[in-house]
């Protein structure tokens, strides 16, 4: 690795840092979104919108709900990062098996 491609990955991982802490989520989807980048984990992303008091109707967040959330086509930026992120787990998973 270069100087000049060390400068650019820092420069991608400060913008990526910059984008999710800049990130101020007012709906359920963007709250599922937020924390999915953070924690790139379905249920426990469900857990965390349970306990922030999150329900779908009148039932609790399932990880299926998030997972259909990031099923959709992507709203924002960071949306679209939460996609790549769950089909880039997805592969990782379905390689395990």
């Amino acid at each position: 690795m270069t100087i000049d491609e060390a400068r650019e990955q820092i420069k991608r991982l400060e913008d990526y840092i910059e984008m999710v802490e800049g990130y101020v989520p007012e709906t359920f989807e963007q709250h599922a979104i937020k924390l999915y980048v953070l924690h790139e984990h379905v249920a426990r992303v469900a857990k965390m919108l349970n306990e922030l008091g999150f329900r779908i109707g009148k039932r609790k967040v399932i990880g299926t709900d998030v997972s259909d959330i990031l099923r959709d086509k992507p709203i924002d930026e960071l949306h679209e990062l939460a996609v790549k992120l769950f089909k880039q787990n997805k592969k990782i998973v379905k390689g395990r098996v």
